[in-house]
C-alpha cells in the first residue's frame, strides 16, 4: 500500500482557520434604525489595496439580499469599484429598489464612505426554475486534496493570496504560480477554493461567499504574461460582473478555472468559471482591471 504523500518527517500541519474569520462574519451588514434600505458593514484592512474589492461584493450582494422576498436567490451581478475604500472606516451601504417584477427583482447598491460612493453594484434576482441547460466541461486538475497533500509535505504552509490574507478562504493552485512570481505565462491561473462559512446552509450566504471569492485572483491573469503587480505594473479592478448557474456549496472545494484573454489600452480583461468537484458549473466571472507600467 501506498502511503499518503503528506506523511514523513517533513509533513506540516496548516494553520487553523479562526472563527472570526468566517466569511459570513466578515461580510455580515446590519440595517440602519435611522435610514430604511440603508445597511451598515464593517470595513477590513487587507494591505495594498485597502479594502480587497470582494468585501464590497459580498457586502453588498448581502445588503441586496436583505430588501430581496424569499426563496429569490441572485442569478448575476454588475459592479463598478470607484474609489479606493478606507478600512478604518464603516461601509454604509444604500440599496435603491429598482424593480419588483413578477419573476425577476432588481437592485442597486452604492457603499458609501465619508459621504462619497465608493463602489457601486447592481443585481438582479429570481426564483430556480426548470429549463434547458448545458455548460463548458470542467477541466482535468489534480484534487485539492493531493495538491495539499504534496504542500503539506514539502513543509508548505496553503497559499497566502495577499489581498485576503486573514480570511476565511483557503485555495490550493494547480502550477507554481504566485502573485509574487516573476516568471511571465500565458497560462491562465487555476485553483481549487473552498471557504469557512457558519451559516453552510444558508443558500444566499453561499452567494455572497462565492462574490467574495471571485475577485481573489481574477485581476492577475491578463497580467501573468507582461509582468508583476506591484513590481513591473500598478494594477487594480474596474468592474466585476458574475453569473449564477448552481448554488455552490462553498464549504467544499471549488475549482476556479480563469483566464486572461485581452489587454489593450493599459486594461487587461479577465474571465473565469467556477465548477463543483462533480463538474457543475456554479457560476461565471468577468472582470476588467487597469494595467499600467510602473
Amino acid at each position: 500500500m501506498n502511503r499518503p504523500e503528506a506523511a514523513g518527517p517533513a509533513a506540516a500541519a496548516d494553520t487553523p482557520f479562526d472563527p472570526a474569520t468566517a466569511l459570513d462574519v466578515l461580510l455580515a451588514v446590519d440595517p440602519d434604525p435611522m435610514a430604511q434600505d440603508h445597511f451598515i458593514g464593517a470595513a477590513r484592512d487587507y494591505g495594498p489595496l485597502r479594502i480587497y474589492g470582494g468585501h464590497f461584493l459580498g457586502q453588498a450582494l448581502a445588503a441586496a439580499f436583505h430588501t430581496v422576498p424569499e426563496p429569490r436567490l441572485a442569478h448575476s451581478l454588475h459592479a463598478y469599484f470607484l474609489r479606493t475604500g478606507n478600512p478604518a472606516t464603516p461601509i454604509r451601504y444604500a440599496v435603491e429598489r429598482l424593480r419588483d417584477g413578477g419573476s425577476y427583482v432588481t437592485r442597486n447598491v452604492r457603499a458609501i464612505q465619508q459621504d462619497q460612493t465608493v463602489f457601486q453594484l447592481t443585481a438582479s434576482f429570481k426564483d430556480p426554475e426548470a429549463g434547458d441547460s448545458h455548460q463548458p466541461d470542467a477541466p482535468d486538475a489534480p484534487p485539492a486534496e493531493t495538491l495539499a497533500a504534496r504542500r503539506r509535505h514539502a513543509g508548505q504552509e496553503r497559499p497566502a493570496l495577499p489581498f485576503t490574507l486573514g480570511t476565511g478562504l483557503e485555495v490550493e493552485i494547480t502550477d507554481d504560480w504566485a502573485p509574487w512570481t516573476q516568471r511571465r505565462d500565458t497560462a491562465g491561473i487555476r485553483l481549487w477554493m473552498r471557504m469557512q462559512l457558519e451559516a453552510t446552509h444558508d443558500p444566499r450566504m453561499q452567494q455572497c461567499a462565492l462574490a467574495f471569492a471571485s475577485d481573489s485572483t481574477l485581476l492577475f491573469n491578463a497580467l501573468r504574461r507582461h509582468g508583476q503587480t506591484l513590481v513591473t505594473h500598478r494594477t487594480t479592478s474596474l468592474d466585476h460582473a458574475m453569473w449564477f448557474y448552481g448554488l455552490p456549496a462553498c464549504e467544499d472545494w471549488l475549482l476556479y478555472d480563469q483566464c486572461g484573454p485581452a489587454a489593450a489600452d493599459g486594461r487587461g480583461f479577465n474571465q473565469g468559471f467556477i465548477y463543483a468537484t462533480d463538474g457543475r458549473l456554479c457560476a461565471a466571472v468577468a472582470q476588467e482591471g487597469m494595467m499600467r507600467r510602473t
